[in-house]
């Protein structure tokens, strides 16, 4: 499948399962709307039920786009680093600032073990590659300042890839929302739950699905030029 073959195959499950919800969303919707006589704007306000299909919506595709990414560096960046020069100045940056302590390091590795750790490796440049995979994967990538870390790490450029931390921001707030507090608002008077609007969720999730779209894009043009 190539070097971006499994990045691919994310993707394309994660818009297959995004696809899904939203289409089971309308499925639903429409029965009701059926069973009581009732068309579009008639159906009302929507149930509980499907508020959480839009909820899943959101989450399936930012951990489609978080495993995409994820997969994208672990599967690419051994061979960027080796003919791109900015992957190149990317990973000369992670290991001066792990000598000095001042990257956080897995375990609380001080950076003369971490030294020590490269230089007994067989291959250093091998070693040293892998630690910064490591260092890239090891969190989420839930936010627009850690999709922008990752695009520069793959040596893109954040704005062709059109990353926009101000888009990206409520996307990821309302993700985390939902994973993290079940999407509850104790304040409201009447549905405990964040009411969540099916025309902003599906562009929501297109959205991320999107930005999946331009990283594998930008990738392949990359590796694509430098094997020409």
């Amino acid at each position: 499948m190539g070097t971006t073959g499994n990045a691919e195959l994310i993707l394309k499950h994660a818009k297959k399962s995004v696809g899904a919800l939203q289409k089971a969303f309308q499925i639903v919707r429409e029965k009701r709307g059926a069973e009581r006589g009732m068309t579009g704007a008639e159906r009302g306000m929507t149930t509980d039920e499907e508020q959480d299909l839009l909820r899943a919506m959101i989450v399936m595709a930012a951990a489609g786009l978080d495993a995409m990414v994820k997969r994208l560096i672990r599967d690419t960046l051994p061979v960027l680093v080796k003919i791109d020069d900015t992957v190149q100045e990317g990973l000369e940056v992670f290991l001066v600032r792990r000598i000095r302590g001042e990257a956080e390091a897995p375990g609380g590795v001080s950076g003369s073990k971490f030294l020590a750790r490269i230089l007994a490796a067989t291959s250093h440049h091998d070693r040293l590659t892998e630690e910064y995979i490591q260092d890239l994967t090891g969190s989420s990538l839930q936010s627009g300042e850690e999709l922008i870390r990752a695009a520069k790490a793959l040596g893109l450029d954040p704005q062709h890839l059109n990353l926009k931390p101000a888009e990206l921001k409520p996307i990821f707030e309302i993700r985390n929302k939902i994973l993290h507090e079940l999407d509850i608002d104790l304040d409201a008077t009447r549905r405990k739950r964040n009411l969540r609007a099916m025309d902003i969720m599906n562009s929501h999730a297109d959205t991320l699905l999107a930005v999946g779209e331009r990283f594998l894009k930008g990738v392949r043009e990359k590796l694509a030029k430098t094997s020409a």
